[in-house]
């Protein structure tokens, strides 16, 4: 390189001499190399207070314009969560997510939802009970419908979070029948129909794009990688102890 007034003194002999003084970075192992980008990875996603739920904003916009049929619905007394109402085109269903839109201030919102989602698995009937009722007093205050679709995949990030909860208590105190219960059941979650029926994607700005994170978490038994893929996506208060969700998180 010749020198010139922009490489300020710089000549051919720098090189050399930079690159023998610098210190001998060792190869990354492929395991090694994995935890550092799970780590950029969950260190991208920016902790929230609570979900950021992508289809409920808007399915109430979509709750205005078709607000005379649900008044007509209200006045004939039809009081269930039933709706009878799907997504109208494309669009509505790519906005508002695939079923039936379910009314969550019905009265027998609780049991509807409680009968759609029986085919999710949670760890125990208390895990369970706790995530219905965090979803039932959740939406049942607000004046909007919500696709079945994308109450099917909430209680499945419920069920979700559930076992990943008790697969780093499992971790943690040595128990591998449960640890391998619980990673097994997580690892399994990408084929269940409540969250491949809405989000087969599982990345960029979809519902469940925290979830191939979590796997990695999971295979490479890092508990604090796995709470942090979660965190504000799945873990509703109560349901995470272990990965330190406090209850009245």
């Amino acid at each position: 390189m010749t020198h010139d007034d922009t490489n300020h003194g710089w000549t051919d002999d720098h090189g050399p001499a930079l690159r023998a003084a610098a210190p001998e970075v060792p190869q990354l192992t492929p395991e090694h190399e994995s935890e550092l980008w799970q780590q950029i990875e969950c260190a991208g996603r920016q902790p929230v207070v609570r979900r950021t739920r992508r289809w409920r904003t808007v399915v109430a916009g979509i709750v205005a314009v078709g607000a005379v049929g649900v008044a007509g619905a209200a006045t004939a007394n039809v009081l269930s969560a039933h709706t009878g109402r799907f997504a109208s085109d494309a669009e509505d269903l790519e906005l508002g997510g695939p079923g039936e839109r379910i009314d969550p201030a019905a009265p027998d919102f609780a049991t509807v939802l409680d009968g759609a989602t029986r085919d999710i698995h949670f760890p125990s009937l208390w895990t369970r009970a706790n995530a219905l009722s965090w979803e039932v007093g959740d939406l049942s205050d607000e004046d909007t419908v919500v696709s079945m679709g994308a109450l099917r995949l909430w209680i499945a990030s419920h069920a979700v979070c559930s076992w990943t909860d008790r697969w780093a208590a499992a971790l943690r105190t040595g128990d591998e029948p449960a640890e391998d219960e619980a990673a097994a059941v997580i690892l399994s979650a990408r084929t269940w129909p409540s969250i491949t029926d809405t989000d087969d994607e599982l990345a960029n700005e979809s519902e469940a794009s925290w979830l191939p994170v979590l796997e990695r978490a999971v295979r490479s038994e890092q508990p604090s990688a796995a709470a942090a893929a979660l965190n504000g996506q799945a873990c509703m208060p109560g349901l995470a102890p272990e990965l330190g969700y406090d209850p009245r998180w």
